[in-house]
């Protein structure tokens, strides 16, 4: 009886410091796991060598929490108005003027009529505009610095999703090369991405808006225009990604009608791969909602691919916060030593294969 104890407690604690140790024992995790092993396999007639293992992410809602907004767009909400108070004539004019009246609708609208140029331009260009791009990480950093989210009352830290990051950390660890491919602006994501999921800003890639050069003085300039440069999503996708890698992913993870294109181009492939869905069922712990995957959904159960469903996938949906009270170390924490200290509680995720 006491061996058949001590080799229950071996199990348990050997299933709890595995890979993936957020996710429930189910098929969305078998899938990720089997994969990852078939893929760095020597031998395996699936191997694929380190230097063609790449992965692309989205980001809004695949790797932190999206609603009840992008937390770009509060930023930007925050921005327009900054300039309202400023120059109250403002709100007579679009897109002030929505903004003004609270009527995100006009918004949304650009987004659902898929309005490319305006999209860009309103949404990350026009409140933004005649700033260096020095500025614009100033002013975005100093924001996220007192932002919190109005329902979980957390800053932005506190609203990713930890399987998710222990999941960047097991294709990590398993000489993936990861990439986030953003329908946000990657200026502002490239401020926190390497902080929060330890990818580094130039495997960042987005929206964007044109820049223009500015000799006159020095050091030279970059100034923000609002005229629309790229909007990173739908079919934007996959183009941006031949444009940037060069190569086709054999892994990506998306949550909306905009990683579609994305997911097929990884999906629809000669070597194997694997699309991942984040599927948000769970109202409790984060939101609950449908809408925005009319299209993508259908697509992910026709084509087999793994839709993670968040309530019945997920141990944890949210990173788990650190305590920093109580002990005068945790006090004298400093914010850099605070961001190490969460990366290290899903360190663990990083066993892997050989």
């Amino acid at each position: 009886m006491a061996c058949c104890a001590l080799l229950f407690f071996i199990a348990k604690v050997h299933a709890q410091s595995g890979p993936l140790p957020s996710w429930n024992n189910g098929a969305a995790k078998q899938s990720i796991v089997e994969f990852v092993g078939k893929v760095t396999k020597s031998g395996s007639p699936d191997f694929v060598p380190p230097a063609d293992r790449i992965a692309a992410f989205d980001n809004d809602g695949t790797l932190w929490c999206e609603k009840p907004f992008y937390i770009h767009v509060e930023a930007v909400m925050a921005r327009y108005k900054e300039q309202i108070t400023a120059n109250p004539k403002l709100a007579e004019q679009e897109p002030y003027k929505a903004v003004a009246m609270k009527d995100l609708g006009y918004f949304m609208k650009l987004y659902e009529d898929k309005e490319i140029n305006a999209i860009v331009s309103d949404l990350i260009g026009v409140p933004f505009e005649r700033m260096t791009t020095e500025q614009f990480a100033d002013w975005n950093r100093q924001w996220l610095k007192t932002w919190k989210h109005p329902r979980f009352q957390v800053g932005y830290r506190g609203l990713i999703f930890q399987p998710m990051v222990e999941l960047v950390k097991y294709l990590k660890a398993n000489k993936f090369k990861v990439y986030i491919f953003t329908a946000d602006e990657a200026a502002f994501l490239r401020l926190v991405s390497e902080e929060l999921y330890g990818i580094p800003p130039e495997n960042v890639l987005g929206s964007s808006i044109k820049l223009k050069f500015d000799n006159s003085t020095e050091p030279t300039k970059l100034i923000r225009t609002k005229e629309a440069n790229y909007l990173n999503n739908w079919d934007g996708k996959p183009r941006l990604i031949e444009q940037v890698i060069g190569s086709r992913p054999i892994f990506a993870a998306g949550n909306s009608n905009g990683d579609l294109q994305m997911l097929q181009y990884v999906a629809k492939q000669d070597r194997r791969s694997l699309a991942l869905l984040v599927h948000h069922t769970d109202e409790k712990r984060e939101y609950k909602y449908d809408k925005h995957t009319e299209e993508v959904l259908p697509a992910a159960k026709k084509g087999n691919w793994t839709i993670i469903d968040m309530a019945e996938d997920w141990k944890q949906v949210l990173l788990q916060p650190i305590s920093t009270t109580g002990t005068k170390r945790a006090r004298a924490l400093r914010p850099r030593a605070i961001r190490q200290a969460r990366l290290k509680q899903v360190a663990s995720s990083a066993s892997g294969h050989e």
